[in-house]
């Protein structure tokens, strides 16, 4: 009797161990395959990642994989680096069914890619992740740009805006004021003035400002002088380029190069040799992400001011933002949202941050001091950050934004800065261009 009576609390002990591996196995998968400190998820697998952008872009993405790598230990994300024809090359391979997993990219491709239906739809991942939604912690306005029909389509790197860079030597050299976040247009063509020199011959030696033709310079003057393109950006429902705020940017740029001379033509470009790296133009308009191109200048000293406005008219600076999608044939969507994820945590904000490429949307590291202080950037870099406040999305969420460009904007500026046609004409040219194309007319 006694050894049955222990056989049956051995087989009870026995049981009761299996009920409880049982159970907490079906524990931990209730919990989303976590780890045993409850913390991490038990990924696997592989997954490729694409980006394009220079060398330097190139290094910050492969150290971020090794940090996501010895995080996640058992996956591999594979770089596929595309430094040219970017999106094209990710089109074709979206057609031969080989896109990669997660897809780097400006708003106006992802939701090109978003709207034939590509891309995975994030916004239950992002309701899900409460971390991302932290205004406190990240610049959520963001992510307005990252929509495409109210769902959110991509996780955000940052944003850089587009300002004017000036060389101190040649103000100082000419006795003219720094550009100050009170200029007006006026004080903008008087200084571009005074800081043009020419030879007793009149060929050019030195310039006061560089103005081009392409539709980021263009979206610095009109958002500075209060115009619009459209009525809502992230939201293009009517065209509004066809204003006097507008009129009145396109025949500055114009007249900074043909009237008051103050600004090279193509000609000059070509005597010049150079532009502003080379110390020859007193203003650029260019975005921050070529800090970390120019943080290397030895020959003079220079700094950042926003494009000025006038009468009082609401200052927004356009802004370039990048993020990161999921292609919707993605074989392990678990890894690839992990990594999109990763990019907007503490370790792979720092490193992007640190590059000086791009100014990340987490806003304490954006304005940290080893971010503002890197070696060779302007005493004030801090703007880079502070402007963001006035910035606007300078890509309309539209699918053939590209067209728009290419076909319609592209054509009529190069006229303008050529003074084949006027303002007037360049911006009713482009205003009905859009208009056309927004309404399929």
């Amino acid at each position: 009797m006694k050894k049955i009576i222990a056989l049956m609390l051995v087989m009870l002990l026995l049981t009761s161990v299996l009920l409880t591996a049982c159970s907490n196995d079906q524990k931990d998968g209730n919990q989303g395959n976590q780890q045993a400190d409850g913390q991490e998820k038990k990924l696997s697998g592989e997954i490729s990642f694409s980006t394009w952008g220079s060398l330097d872009e190139r290094k910050v993405n492969e150290d971020i994989i090794a940090l996501f790598e010895a995080k996640y230990p058992g996956t591999k994300v594979n770089l596929e680096y595309i430094p040219d024809d970017y999106s094209t090359k990710i089109d074709s391979m979206f057609l031969g069914k080989m896109a990669p997993d997660v897809i780097y990219g400006h708003p106006k491709t992802l939701v090109s890619w978003a709207s034939q239906g590509l891309l995975m739809d994030l916004t239950d991942k992002f309701n899900e992740t409460p971390e991302l939604m932290n205004k406190e912690k990240f610049n959520t306005e963001l992510y307005e740009a990252f929509k495409y029909d109210g769902k959110y389509i991509a996780t955000v790197n940052g944003a850089d805006t587009i300002l004017i860079y000036y060389n101190k030597d040649l103000f100082d050299a000419a006795n003219v004021p720094y550009p100050s976040d009170d200029w007006t247009y006026d004080d903008l063509i008087e200084a571009a003035k005074a800081l043009t020199i020419r030879d007793d011959k009149g060929k050019p030696k030195q310039f006061g400002i560089s103005v081009y033709s392409d539709y980021q310079t263009t979206e610095a003057f009109v958002y500075a002088n209060g115009g619009e393109l459209f009525d809502d950006i992230n939201n293009p429902k009517e065209v509004l380029f066809n204003s006097p705020k507008t009129v009145e940017a396109l025949k500055l740029m114009h007249d900074l190069i043909n009237v008051h001379k103050a600004a090279p033509n193509a000609a000059d470009n070509e005597i010049l040799g150079g532009g502003f790296d080379t110390g020859k133009i007193a203003m650029d308009i260019n975005g921050v992400w070529s800090i970390v191109y120019r943080k290397n200048i030895e020959e003079f000293n220079w700094g950042l001011a926003t494009v000025p406005s006038n009468d009082g008219n609401v200052k927004k600076i356009p802004a370039l933002y990048a993020g990161y999608a999921i292609a919707k044939t993605s074989k392990n969507p678990d890894l690839a949202w992990e990594f999109a994820k990763f990019m907007q945590s503490d370790e792979a904000q720092k490193l992007l941050a640190a590059s000086g490429l791009i100014t990340v949307i987490n806003k304490d590291i954006s304005q940290s001091d080893e971010v503002i202080n890197i070696e060779g950037a302007p005493e004030n870099h801090i703007l880079r950050v502070t402007s963001l406040e006035k910035s606007i999305h300078n890509d309309a969420m539209l699918t053939n934004w590209d067209e728009y460009i290419t076909k319609v904007f592209d054509p009529a500026m190069q006229q303008l800065v050529n003074s084949t046609i006027t303002a007037e004409d360049a911006a009713k040219q482009i205003h009905e261009g859009f208009d056309k194309i927004l309404n399929n007319k």
